[in-house]
């Protein structure tokens, strides 16, 4: 991933919760090591400017950090349609139950729900149950391109990358020779 499209931030904006788990780039560092987006100061100032994810943008640092682990554990574990680890799960109920949802019916006659507030910690870890749990865990993938590791929700039922900018440098990366044996 270049530089400039770490800064830009381009997958960010598609869900609140896959914003906070993709503060981290992997592999985009010096020798392949990942970026973690709010471990740098400019960074981190970008991700809370660009994130639809407005509660989680004004949460302290420490705190984003510390609720970032048991979200991306439990998406890595959806992506791969395994179940969530146990002590994860625990945390994320403790959390969600703490974020009130009503339930009301549309014009439309629908029933929707509706988030009634609450911590904006405990709104995030209702949408990562929601979304690693929930019918969408369906369309959760992890982007396996060359310095990514985004999670993103797939359009097609083939999709593999996040984007096609992924998709070619993976391609790209298959047809090159291998190093030096």
């Amino acid at each position: 991933m270049s530089l400039k499209n770490l800064h830009a931030m381009p997958w960010i904006g598609e869900h609140p919760v896959l914003d906070l788990a993709n503060t981290v780039v992997c592999g985009a560092g010096p020798d392949r090591s990942d970026v973690d987006l709010l471990a740098s100061p400019a960074l981190a100032g970008a991700w809370r400017e660009r994130t639809a994810a407005r509660g989680l943008a004004a949460l302290p640092l420490d705190e984003l950090t510390r609720l970032r682990a048991p979200v991306r554990t439990a998406l890595e574990a959806a992506a791969r349609q395994d179940p969530l680890p146990e002590a994860e799960r625990v945390h994320l109920n403790d959390l969600a139950a703490r974020a009130p949802v009503t339930f009301e019916v549309g014009e439309d006659g629908r029933l929707g729900e509706r988030e009634g507030g609450g911590p904006a910690a405990a709104a995030a870890a209702r949408q990562t149950l929601v979304l690693a749990a929930g019918p969408e865990q369906a369309r959760l993938r992890r982007c396996p391109a060359p310095s990514c590791g985004m999670f993103f929700l797939a359009r097609r039922r083939d999709q593999s990358w996040c984007s096609v900018g992924c998709g070619n440098r993976a391609r790209s990366a298959r047809r090159q020779p291998a190093g030096p044996r």
